[in-house]
């Protein structure tokens, strides 16, 4: 018995070693992704579009000033970061009128929550931030290791780069390993440093978007997923820009 219980172990880590979803199914997987969801909404939702993506959509008006307000999926397996782990996924802005203080963010977080990941200790937060008035994004890097937050990149903002820049349609890949860590936007390579960022060993994947509080309804898709095991070489060919 004990060895038959081993064996579905041993089966269900090497079906976590990569992991696709494009979303062509009509509702969200319940055996893949989990909802979560932290603060007060107006309106709130997340599910697959008729052309095939995630969708993360929140209305705030009326709701309480204090308070941030995240909505997003994660994985509801976790994976290992081993020597090196690369997450993929296509972002699309979509043209906001208004993106003040609306964020975009793929997330590795050690923890398992149905919350806001960012919370937790161990994570690291690849984000796209809508710079007022609210149609362009800066992008930040941001880690957490056993609750010691420290930023990796954020294009110089507020200092440089304080009106931000056009975003439409990205594929952003992200790659963390003991040695390093990398972040790609159409192929190119954005951020490199050295060095482990977080302590945790297996992460979940999180996408994300937060806002503050009396925005109406504002949305960003997600669209082809991909997560392995991969080397940095392999995580930057994932990078390569959406198809048109």
């Amino acid at each position: 018995m004990l060895l038959g219980v081993t064996l579905l172990l041993a089966v269900s880590l090497v079906a976590q070693s990569r992991f696709q979803d494009d979303f062509s199914s009509p509702s969200l997987e319940g055996e893949r992704w989990v909802i979560t969801a932290s603060g007060d909404f107006k309106e709130r939702t997340a599910d697959v579009t008729g052309d095939h993506r995630l969708r993360l959509r929140v209305d705030t008006i009326g709701t309480r000033d204090d308070t941030v307000k995240f909505l997003g999926v994660r994985t509801r397996e976790p994976f290992a970061v081993d020597e090196g782990l690369c997450v993929a996924a296509t972002l699309d802005w979509n043209d906001q009128a208004n993106g003040s203080y609306l964020s975009a963010a793929l997330i590795l977080a050690g923890s398992e929550t149905r919350g806001n990941p960012l919370g937790g200790g161990d994570w690291l937060a690849a984000e796209y931030v809508g710079v007022p008035p609210g149609t362009n994004v800066r992008l930040q890097l941001v880690s957490s290791s056993s609750g010691r937050r420290r930023t990796l990149a954020d294009e110089g903002w507020p200092h440089t780069q304080r009106v931000g820049r056009k975003v439409g349609t990205i594929r952003v890949a992200l790659f963390v390993s003991p040695a390093s860590t990398r972040l790609w936007e159409n192929g190119e390579l954005r951020h490199q440093s050295a060095g482990p960022v977080f302590s945790g060993e297996r992460v979940f994947l999180h996408l994300q978007i937060s806002s503050h509080s009396n925005y109406r309804a504002r949305e960003v898709t997600f669209d082809d997923v991909e997560m392995s095991n991969a080397d940095a070489e392999g995580c930057g060919r994932e990078a390569q820009p959406p198809h048109s």
